[in-house]
C-alpha cells in the first residue's frame, strides 16, 4: 500500500515533535516536511514534494497561518488539511472558519485550563485515525472552494408558507454528523423556514467550547433559532439545539413537553456527545414520530441508534455519497437497508419538509 505523505506545519516545536512521534510510530505514514512555513516557502515545497495531507496549526484568525490556509485552499484545493488550534474560544472560531472553507477536520492541540500542549497519546488517538482515512475522502467535495459561503447562496430554501399549520407528523428531528458533517449542516439548516413545526437536536462530534461557537455561528445562517443545548431546557418548534461538547445529550418528556438532559457519562465509540446515546433516548420517547438525518461521517457511532430507530418505526434519511466528504456512516446505515433514501445535501431540507407535513 502506498504510504500517506504528510506535511506538518506549526510554529511550536513541541507540537511538531509530538506529532512526529505519533506519526512515525504508525506504519504507512511518512513525514515529508515538519516545520513552520510561510506562503512563499510552501509554494515550492508542495510542488517538489507533492504531499497527500497537510496538518497545520493556526492559533489566531488574523495570522500568517490563516493566510497560508487560505492560499492552500485556493491553489491546492485537492489537498486535505487537518487544522490544529488552541482549546479556547479563539481556537474554536478558527476551527469553525476553516471547516466552512473546506478543512477536513480540526482537533485541539492544547488543554483548556493551562493551555499546555497535549500529549503524544492524545495525538495518536485523535490524529492517526483521521490521517488513515485520507485516501477515502471525496476529492470533489474538497475541490468546492469556500464551500459553505458559496454553496449557501445556491441553496433553494423552503418557502415560509410551506408549513401553514403547527401540526406535524413528526415530533422531533435529529441531525447526526461526524467528519465532514459541519459544512452540510450549514446548508441544511439554511434551507429550512423559521416556522418549522418541530424542534431539531444536532449531534456533531465536537469538543467543548467549539460546539458553542458552532451554534453561535450557525445562528447567523438560518432563519431558525440555534443555540447550544442546556440541561433541563424545554425544546421548542423552530429551534435548533446543538449537543454540547464533552456531554451526552438525551431527551425526556414531562407534561407532554420535550426536555433535554445532559450527562458526562463514558464515551461511546470514542465520542462524547454520542449519536447512539441520543437516538436510544429519543426512540423510547417518540417512536414513529421522529425523523433522523445522517450527514457525512466515519466510525461506528450512530449505527446502533439507527437500528433501534428502524425497529420502532422512525424514519431515517441520509446524505448521499456524492455530496459527503466521508460517506462511511451513511453507507453503513444504507447497507443495513434501514434508511428511506439518500439525497444530495442541497435536497435534504426539501425531503425533511415533505416528511413533516
Amino acid at each position: 500500500m502506498k504510504p500517506i505523505n504528510i506535511f506538518i506545519l506549526d510554529a511550536n516545536e513541541i507540537v511538531r515533535r509530538r506529532l512526529q512521534d505519533a506519526v512515525t510510530e504508525t506504519t504507512g505514514l511518512n513525514i515529508l516536511l515538519s516545520g513552520s512555513s510561510t506562503e512563499h516557502d510552501i509554494r515550492t515545497k508542495i510542488k517538489d514534494a507533492e504531499p497527500d495531507l497537510i496538518v497545520m496549526g493556526i492559533d489566531h484568525h488574523y495570522s500568517e497561518e490563516m493566510r497560508l490556509f487560505n492560499y492552500l485552499r485556493n491553489q491546492h484545493a485537492h489537498l486535505p488539511i487537518l487544522v490544529m488550534t488552541p482549546h479556547n474560544r479563539d481556537g474554536a472560531t478558527v476551527a469553525i472558519t476553516t471547516l466552512k472553507k473546506g478543512a477536513v477536520e480540526f482537533f485541539p492541540k492544547s488543554t483548556t485550563l493551562s493551555g499546555s500542549i497535549l500529549t503524544v497519546d492524545f495525538f495518536k488517538e485523535r490524529l492517526i485515525p483521521i490521517i488513515k482515512i485520507t485516501p477515502r475522502l471525496n476529492r470533489n467535495v474538497l475541490l468546492s472552494q469556500h464551500f459553505v459561503d458559496t454553496a449557501v447562496k445556491k441553496i433553494e430554501p423552503i418557502p415560509d408558507d410551506f408549513f401553514n399549520t403547527s401540526l406535524s407528523r413528526m415530533e422531533l428531528l435529529v441531525i447526526a454528523g461526524c467528519l465532514g458533517g459541519v459544512a452540510p449542516l450549514y446548508l441544511l439548516l439554511s434551507s429550512l423556514p423559521k416556522n418549522l413545526p418541530v424542534p431539531i437536536v444536532v449531534v456533531q462530534h465536537m469538543v467543548e467550547i467549539y460546539s458553542k461557537v458552532l451554534a453561535e455561528d450557525l445562528d447567523k445562517y438560518t432563519k431558525l433559532s440555534v443555540k447550544e443545548a442546556e440541561h433541563g431546557e424545554e425544546l421548542k418548534a423552530g429551534h435548533v439545539y446543538i449537543a454540547p461538547g464533552d456531554y451526552h445529550t438525551l431527551t425526556y418528556k414531562k407534561d407532554q413537553k420535550i426536555h433535554l438532559t445532559l450527562n458526562h457519562g463514558p464515551k461511546v465509540a470514542g465520542f462524547r456527545p454520542s449519536i447512539d446515546i441520543l437516538l436510544k433516548s429519543t426512540a423510547q420517547q417518540f417512536g414513529k414520530r421522529m425523523l433522523t438525518v445522517y450527514l457525512s461521517g466515519g466510525g461506528n457511532d450512530g449505527i446502533e441508534g439507527a437500528k433501534i430507530i428502524d425497529i420502532i418505526g422512525g424514519q431515517i434519511i441520509i446524505q448521499n455519497a456524492r455530496t459527503s466528504l466521508l460517506s462511511d456512516i451513511p453507507w453503513k446505515v444504507e447497507s443495513y437497508g434501514i434508511n428511506e433514501g439518500a439525497y444530495p445535501v442541497e435536497r435534504l431540507g426539501h425531503e425533511i419538509s415533505k416528511r413533516l407535513v
